[in-house]
């Protein structure tokens, strides 16, 4: 598949290398100074774990013309910046098929107002970092020479199509496993109900380290995941998909925050969410404000979650 990768941020910079490693057709889009230093330099990845730097040549480009031609486009990129790239694409009527992936918390309704519900589906990458002087610090594993973080991909009414499955082959043969749910909203609303008050917990703690020090933050921290997905469960969404959440309601509170001071004590948790929690502060807070136009439509009282999300600023 031609493919362009809509934003140069770490994860669609990562992906970039992998597609393009393994022979693909990839091209990326970045702006501005960025657009410069890939077309001199290509892509500079800095593993956190290995301290291994690479760097690979990847086609780039500064725009996506009305007339371009690919087989997929892949948009990774943080929600909040969305409103201003939905019209962008909306203008090419060549290409046939759209993944976005990233957090989202409202829904899919917003996407069929620029693009036709059958070229959409949506997503979410694994692993996490940030881009510092152009260089991508990531990890995409949770512990040092691990099995690589999978993607999770699901159309819109969750069947499994010809392309979702392309879309598998396309990065499983570049080495990233693939997970197809057949709920993605829900998914994708779990998720936020997992990580936005990660978000809060890390900057209220002031990072990941004093974080893993913190009980009673942690202890709020598993008290906010677990009225999160009351919420969603009040209104419907009833799979999570995430085992990890699971954990929240089987286990004892005590056992998880032990479990949370070792994850939160990691060279992990540094790259792959306090990195993100410092640099996409305007993407958690556009997240908060939509989980709480949900959690608006139950009578369920959020105290923790409340607490967590309004040290988000």
């Amino acid at each position: 598949m031609k493919t362009l990768i809509f934003g140069a941020g770490p994860l669609g910079s990562l992906y970039a290398c992998l597609l393009h490693k393994a022979g693909n057709d990839v091209t990326i889009l970045a702006r501005n100074e960025h657009y410069k230093f890939l077309k001199e330099n290509g892509i500079v990845l800095f593993n956190e774990f290995t301290q291994q730097k690479t760097i690979e040549k990847v086609k780039v480009v500064d725009s996506l013309k009305e007339n371009d031609s690919y087989d997929l486009v892949i948009v990774i990129m943080r929600k909040n910046s969305l409103k201003n790239v939905l019209p962008i694409l909306s203008k090419n009527k060549n290409i046939p098929n759209f993944l976005f992936m990233g957090n989202n918390a409202s829904g899919f309704d917003e996407y069929p107002k620029y693009l036709p519900r059958e070229k959409v589906l949506f997503g979410f990458p694994g692993g996490g970092g940030s881009r510092i002087n152009h260089i991508v610090h990531y990890v995409d594993s949770e512990k040092p020479n691990g099995k690589r973080l999978s993607i999770t991909i699901g159309e819109v009414d969750g069947e499994i199509r010809e392309r979702t499955k392309q879309i598998q082959n396309l990065f499983e043969m570049s080495g990233v496993p693939v997970n197809i749910v057949d709920d993605m909203d829900s998914w994708l609303k779990y998720h936020v109900a997992f990580v936005n008050p990660i978000a809060g917990a890390l900057l209220k703690a002031g990072d990941n380290y004093k974080l893993a020090k913190d009980k009673d933050s942690i202890r709020t921290y598993i008290r906010a995941v677990k009225e999160g997905g009351r919420v969603l469960k009040a209104l419907g969404y009833k799979k999570s998909y995430n085992f990890k959440l699971k954990l929240f309601y089987w286990l004892p509170e005590g056992v998880l925050i032990n479990i949370l001071k070792q994850v939160f004590n990691s060279k992990f948790a540094e790259v792959a969410m306090m990195m993100h929690a410092n640099a996409a502060k305007d993407e958690m807070i556009e997240l908060g404000n939509d989980f709480k136009t949900l959690k608006n439509q139950t009578s369920i009282k959020t105290p923790n979650l409340d607490e967590l999300v309004s040290c988000i600023s």
